[in-house]
């Protein structure tokens, strides 16, 4: 599981929205909301903070593993406000 800042406070109203916006699904286990595309992704994902949430993938190899990289990176960079650019310039500064 990973741990993304965002630049603005989230709810969990806003990433169940993403999620059905992005990937066309979801459904809630607990405080998690869990969306699928195709049989390449699960992304599982919470709010773990005023400023900050939780996501959890599965991958399976698959033809539009492309595809199912560029939403999850849509869903992260319209959830927390951070392109995939700005949020690997953060991990290598850790």
């Amino acid at each position: 599981m990973r741990k993304y800042p965002c630049k603005t406070e989230v709810n969990s109203g806003l990433v169940e929205a993403k999620m059905r916006e992005i990937f066309d699904n979801v459904r809630k286990d607990g405080e998690r909301y869990i969306s699928t595309y195709s049989k390449s992704l699960e992304v599982s994902a919470a709010v773990s903070g005023k400023k900050e949430i939780s996501v959890e993938t599965k991958t399976i190899p698959g033809e539009d593993q492309e595809m199912a990289v560029k939403l999850y990176n849509r869903f992260l960079e319209e959830v927390t406000g951070y392109t995939a650019k700005d949020r690997k310039k953060m991990v290598s500064k850790r």
